[in-house]
């Protein structure tokens, strides 16, 4: 695998001219939906293994250090030591990927994982989360605090305004300089796809994000009435693979589903 992705200039004459086929989309949704699922053992592995890729997140107006301690503890140990012990993996140091906060938060977090001799990393949302709608000097300064305060990997959220009106150069800029704001720190671009009107603005927020040196690429915030779906994880995949094809640089892929859901299960 190549290293970390450096980004493209935009190609905007292709982008233009991109065209989803919906019906065949949604019915290649269904047949996924028929596949026969692991049992066991391999279904246990293949939990443990999700397990390894959840960002534990809280991201609520309530919240407080002494939650988001709490939840610091449940990402070093998200699973329970008698079933870990009966599967013989209560050796192998499962933890979450990250705990995922708001910016004013990321300092306890990070203290807090620090104390506990827990290299998780903490990532932070910002760049207007979830409405994306700030101006974009604020969203770089937001960016900024956050790595400042210890973020190592950071949510942005696109501005769904610049996608509906086909403003592609526009949103390829607003990406690039808060890749630049992030640093060193990894970057997750939130699509928002509920949010875009259709799967063919999926496929090119999709490629833009690449283009302009996304670490990863996300569904949504799980703020939005329509969150992940088969249809658009499918389309989402598709420009990675296409990225991918492209440059040879290989982006990560990251869903999210309810956010009610989410919380209730970082507080379980």
């Amino acid at each position: 695998m190549a290293g970390r992705n450096p980004g493209t200039e935009p190609e905007l004459g292709w982008i233009s001219k991109v065209h989803v086929n919906r019906p065949a989309v949604v019915r290649h949704a269904e047949q996924i939906k028929k596949w026969k699922t692991v049992k066991g053992n391999w279904q246990a592995a293949w939990l443990l293994k999700a397990v390894t890729c959840i960002d534990l997140t809280t991201l609520s107006g309530d919240d407080t250090p002494s939650n988001v301690q709490r939840l610091c503890f449940k990402a070093k140990r998200p699973i329970r030591e008698d079933l870990l012990k009966a599967l013989d993996m209560h050796d192998k140091g499962i933890t979450v990927a990250a705990v995922c906060v708001y910016p004013a938060r990321v300092s306890d977090a990070v203290n807090t994982l620090k104390a506990a001799g827990c290299n998780i990393p903490v990532a932070s949302v910002a760049a207007g989360f979830p409405s994306g709608q700030t101006p974009l000097e604020t969203k770089l300064t937001e960016i900024k605090l956050a790595v400042e305060y210890g973020a190592r990997e950071i949510d942005i959220v696109i501005s769904r305004s610049l996608v509906l009106t086909g403003q592609w150069e526009g949103l390829y800029e607003e990406i690039r300089l808060c890749r630049a704001a992030c640093g060193e720190a990894h970057m997750k671009t939130i699509l928002a796809t509920g949010e875009l009107g259709s799967l063919a603005n999926v496929y090119k927020a999709s490629m833009i994000a690449m283009m302009a040196g996304s670490d990863f690429i996300k569904t949504s915030t799980g703020k939005e009435v329509e969150n992940a779906t088969f249809p658009v994880g499918i389309v989402m995949m598709r420009a990675i693979k296409e990225y991918y094809w492209q440059t040879g640089y290989k982006i990560f892929y990251h869903v999210t589903g309810s956010y009610a859901l989410q919380h209730e299960l970082a507080m379980a």
